[in-house]
């Protein structure tokens, strides 16, 4: 391998049910091989994840610290003991990519520059933004864990919003990087619309709508259900598919009882097939009211999928009103609906396929797992910067 690189990510990996940052160690563990990249793997051996501290997954090695589960103390175990296991196996590897900016990520900054590794630090999103590095406001901690970043070689902004915070923050503006999350796009090429099986899921609806993802508050569901209860309150032609689990579900449900929509609302459930239930929308939603760069996002628009989103970080970037979708300020119920009107309106015309089509070559030009391995593979081999 002409790199050999080494994710550290403070999380459990694998996750059970998925997750943002696991979901993209994984997809780069499976492609960079391909690119003549070695991949192993970091984490912590937490309580909720697998007890083995060797391990291989979907052929990625698999590393994990156990340590003592003590309050702090427990912590700095585990960070004495990632310090030591970088220096250990310095000669098993050429570089380190760090996912999620704390504490793990200082170890691996300061641990790069005592070694002369390059490290590459990967900021996904609230982490960060909220009582994180990027925090305008942060405590003394936080404060020596931003000091010990900035020894970093590079940074990864999954967002133009992130990689503005970055540099307004302090970090060198010339080591950041703009690369979002990677979507897999041949997964979703060849999707098909089985009339059948919207029929049996929606009836005889005009316009589906869907979300896809977690039942919680910080998705604004809550906006989703009354923006679309003033859209098309009384209107028997449009349906809503909601594909996830949380805990606000039996709230969700009485809401929509609460606002009259209740007959247009299916609540389908987690599925780890969700290519399904994109296959029969019309178009996809996301009104979170704060982001890193959804997932969920990108696999709306590999499938074809005009998005209507609300604008933060990620989604600002692929969402170009008039071309993939529309956008509407977070939190405003009002445009939010008048988003959903517009879609409505261009229902049998040609224009939300013609939008589908823009969002789905977006993905492919930007966020496609080749082109952002070819982004990652480049950084990998790169001349770090003084």
């Amino acid at each position: 391998m002409s790199a050999r690189v080494l994710m550290v990510m403070e999380s459990v990996f694998p996750t059970p049910g998925g997750g943002g940052a696991e979901s993209q160690v994984r997809t780069l563990g499976l492609h960079l091989p391909a690119r003549d990249v070695g991949v192993s793997v970091i984490v912590p051996m937490v309580r909720y994840g697998p007890q083995v501290e060797n391990d291989d997954v979907d052929g990625i090695e698999v590393r994990r610290i156990a340590y003592p589960k003590w309050p702090l103390v427990g912590a700095a175990i585990m960070l004495c003991k990632l310090a030591w296991r970088l220096f250990r196996l310095r000669r098993e590897y050429t570089f380190i990519h760090a996912h999620i900016a704390g504490n793990m990520a200082a170890v691996c900054s300061i641990m790069g520059r005592l070694l002369n590794k390059p490290v590459l630090i990967k900021l996904t999103g609230m982490t960060e933004m909220v009582g994180g590095i990027l925090d305008p406001a942060p405590t003394f901690r936080t404060w020596l864990k931003k000091k010990a970043m900035q020894s970093a070689t590079y940074y990864q902004a999954t967002s133009s919003q992130i990689a503005r915070m970055l540099v307004e923050s302090g970090f060198c503006e010339k080591k950041v990087r703009l690369i979002p999350n990677a979507v897999d796009t041949e997964r979703f090429a060849a999707l098909q619309r089985n009339d059948d099986d919207r029929r049996a899921l929606c009836g005889d609806r005009r316009m589906v709508g869907v979300y896809v993802g977690r039942l919680e508050a910080e998705k604004d569901l809550d906006l989703m259900l009354r923006g679309w209860a003033s859209a098309f309150r009384n209107n028997p032609s449009v349906a809503l598919v909601l594909v996830g689990a949380g805990s606000l579900q039996a709230q969700l449900e009485q809401q929509a009882r609460e606002l009259g929509i209740a007959d247009q609302i299916v609540f389908a459930g987690a599925s780890k097939v969700v290519e399904r239930f994109l296959s029969l929308a019309d178009v996809g939603l996301l009104t979170s009211r704060a982001e890193g760069l959804s997932n969920t996002l990108l696999e709306y628009m590999a499938s074809g999928l005009p998005v209507i989103g609300s604008r933060v970080s990620g989604t600002e970037d692929f969402v170009v009103a008039g071309k993939t979708g529309w956008l509407f300020p977070a939190g405003d119920v009002a445009q939010f609906a008048a988003c959903l009107e517009s879609a409505a309106a261009a229902v049998g015309g040609g224009q939300l396929a013609n939008l589908g089509q823009n969002a789905r070559q977006l993905v492919i030009n930007d966020a496609s797992i080749s082109a952002v391995v070819s982004r990652l593979v480049e950084i990998y081999g790169a001349t770090p910067i003084a």
